[in-house]
């Protein structure tokens, strides 16, 4: 069991098929590349964010690929199962101010987690793909450090202002010297 996961969700992945959590995790993927993805519009005017939330979105759906890959090579097909009652997916609040980006990004950080440990259990579960397995899961902790990272610097550099607009954030001159010009 990983450093992260409860006994609640281990013995739900233990009443599992393989085809179940692998379907879990393609959904995940997918609906994990819609969350970066829309993160990244809200700071569309500025290119220094709204790139490392595409680069989130974009591995998310390369993941996705490699599992679809996985279930056609496993199963002869890309019709994947999504089973009930696993911890939630991403969903994005409309995000406006910090305090909203930094639950976003909180949200996300659990999800990486979950994930993380969804691929570590499969990566003993399943020792024939347990190289992709184990790459997945490391590459989902290098996100979770990625949104750790941004989530440290907006609870500290904006600490006594959760309420002030994003807009006013990435207009700002910490953000805008680094914008790419259209």
């Amino acid at each position: 069991m990983s450093i992260f996961m409860n006994a609640d969700m281990k013995k739900k992945l233990n009443a599992l098929t393989m085809k179940e959590i692998l379907g879990y995790s393609i959904h995940s993927e997918d609906i994990a590349s819609t969350f970066y993805w829309t993160l990244a519009k809200v700071f569309d005017p500025n290119d220094l964010v709204k790139a490392k939330f595409l680069s989130l979105s974009n591995d998310e759906k390369l993941h996705k690929e490699a599992l679809l890959s996985l279930h056609r090579s496993t199963f002869g097909n890309d019709k994947y199962v999504i089973p009930k009652g696993l911890p939630p997916f991403e969903s994005v609040a409309p995000v406006k101010t910090v305090g909203s980006f930094t639950e976003a990004l909180e949200t996300g950080m659990e999800n990486e987690r979950n994930a993380h440990d969804i691929y570590m259990y499969l990566a003993k579960e399943f020792p024939e793909n347990r190289k992709l397995f184990k790459y997945l899961a490391k590459t989902e902790m290098g996100h979770y450090e990625t949104l750790k990272q941004d989530y440290h610097f907006f609870q500290d550099e904006f600490k006594d202002e959760p309420n002030v607009k994003l807009s006013q954030v990435y207009a700002s001159t910490l953000f805008r010297p680094l914008d790419i010009e259209k």
